[in-house]
């Protein structure tokens, strides 16, 4: 019996002075104290205690118990978790120096030797290089022709839902996944296998999507007995070999001068002044297309459902569209006066923020913020769903409500409407060095989708069998890192017969121009 209390004990106790050896906060000094959380079990934390199933809504509500920012203990790792803006820009902008490297995600083995995932990257020589020329690719795409591809893909999707109306979930993620396709290869062609690629890294970082990125113990386990590490491997070479061939194939039209406008052309312009070799670029390329499709087609799902649930607010974007655009789609020059579309954009992504959780940072230097003690190596989480609830900004926050963009009379209200509201500088995007480099594509593709949507159709509630209104659940939302709202019935009615047909004279138009494209 002894024995057997020695084998129980013994590796128990050997956790425990490992975990005070490893303890960070043997390091803090006199008068600093630990971030309020709830209470721990030794070394597991609260790893009982996290749902599978929409996460935010759980560290939301130990927000509202312990205050903007408090701690939970995870494995031996200190998660601080941030639901104020003032909080979040105090550590992650102003201190972005320490506060700008990312956790490792341990379901990603590969990306600690591979260095090409840009967005997951800590802070080294790859990440500063990566990120120096994706800031030159954006500018520059900013100023060539690229910027047409939204339109033509905006036309396809009013035709494709005009013909297959229930399908509207999984057309807008082919809108989404061809226009990042066109702006990264020239060509939509790629446009499924991105999607299927896109749905399996995001799977593999997800904490609810794979066991080792919550049980973090897991990942030392070998690949034979690792099913997570035997689906990473296959995951990772198909699609490594998916962004070396569209490389190859965007390469072959360059050298013969016939590749289309693309931040594949420009890596190929520019690769001999900044010495990147074609792994690289085909993954610094590759990855901006795989955030593209990740992020843009859930604010647009979250605007189908915001305006079913509240018609009101369809009626007055529809009248402004109708008013400052007439018979034509709204275009980016009518922006300045579209304020009340861009008042509903901005509030979509409040409402329901499509990374619900925000992405991670890692704080590499001890830091004493306000009396409390943050410890290096801190895995640092700006809780988007709680920031975006902040009482003293955003007043009855769980309402939909744009006009808090729009009316004096809120926190938020700022002028002139010609230029405000806008997505830039809103929180969603990051902070500090870890900053969204996207923010144009974003706010380009969701005006011109969302404008288009509301000027083509009416967006209401499906009416039962019964008589009755089939009221979508408007929290029935994906549990991956990217949160999108779950299918729910509609119907999505072509508002005149006018409007048809210039749905179908711009798709024959488009058809034809685009040819093999479209």
């Amino acid at each position: 019996m002894s024995t057997i209390w020695v084998l129980l004990i013994f590796p128990l106790l050997l956790a425990w002075l490992f975990k005070r050896w490893k303890d960070p906060y043997r390091r803090m000094p006199n008068g600093a104290r630990k971030l309020p959380g709830p209470w721990t079990l030794p070394f597991i934390g609260r790893v009982h205690d996290i749902p599978p199933e929409r996460t935010w809504l759980h560290f939301y509500k130990w927000s509202k118990q312990f205050g903007p920012i408090y701690r939970h203990e995870l494995f031996g790792t200190t998660h601080v978790w941030i639901s104020s803006e003032e909080v979040a820009k105090d550590l992650l902008a102003k201190q972005s120096s320490s506060f700008s490297d990312r956790p490792v995600v341990n379901n990603l083995p590969i990306s600690k030797t591979g260095g090409e995932y840009l967005p997951l990257l800590g802070e080294n020589e790859i990440w500063v290089r990566q990120r120096k020329f994706g800031h030159h690719l954006m500018t520059l795409s900013a100023r060539n022709s690229q910027h047409h591809y939204p339109v033509i893909e905006t036309k396809r999707l009013l035709y494709k839902l005009l013909i297959d109306t229930p399908s509207y979930r999984s057309l807008l993620e082919d809108h989404s996944s061809r226009n990042i396709c066109r702006l990264a290869w020239g060509s939509p062609e790629a446009a499924p296998i991105l999607q299927r690629v896109t749905m399996a890294l995001l799977t593999v970082i997800s904490p609810s999507g794979a066991l080792p990125n919550v049980l973090s113990p897991l990942a030392c386990l070998p690949e034979f007995v690792s099913p997570w590490k035997k689906y990473e491997r296959a995951r990772y070479q198909e699609e490594r070999s998916f962004f070396l061939l569209q490389l190859a194939k965007v390469r072959k039209d360059w050298v013969n001068g016939k590749a289309k406008p693309c931040y594949m052309q420009m890596f190929f312009d520019s690769q001999a002044k900044c010495a990147v070799d074609d792994l690289e670029g085909a993954y610094q390329v590759g990855m901006m297309a795989i955030a593209g499709a990740l992020t843009i087609a859930a604010p647009m799902m979250s605007f189908v459902l915001a305006m079913v649930l509240h018609p009101g607010w369809l009626a007055r974007v529809q009248e402004e569209v109708d008013r400052v655009c007439g018979d034509t789609l709204p275009d980016m020059k009518d922006m300045e006066n579209l304020p009340v579309l861009r008042a509903v954009v901005k509030e979509v992504l409040r409402w329901r923020p499509p990374v619900p959780t925000g992405i991670p940072h890692e704080s590499t230097k001890d830091c004493i913020y306000n009396g409390y003690f943050i410890p290096a190596g801190s895995t640092i989480h700006a809780l988007e769903w709680g920031i975006t609830r902040d009482p003293k900004i955003y007043p009855n926050a769980d309402w939909f409500n744009p006009g808090r963009w729009l009316d004096p009379a809120y926190p938020t209200y700022r002028e002139p409407l010609t230029t405000f509201p806008r997505l830039e500088g809103h929180s969603q995007f990051g902070y500090g060095r870890r900053a969204c480099m996207g923010v144009d594509i974003v706010n380009h593709e969701l005006f011109l989708v969302c404008g288009a949507l509301a000027w083509a159709y009416n967006l209401k509630k499906k009416i039962g069998k019964d008589g009755r209104e089939i009221v979508p659940k408007d929290l029935e939302y994906s549990s991956l890192l990217i949160a999108k709202p779950d299918w729910f019935e509609l119907d999505l009615i072509v508002r005149d017969e006018k409007k048809r047909q210039k749905i179908v004279d711009q798709w024959e138009e488009a058809a034809m121009i685009e040819g093999a494209d479209i």
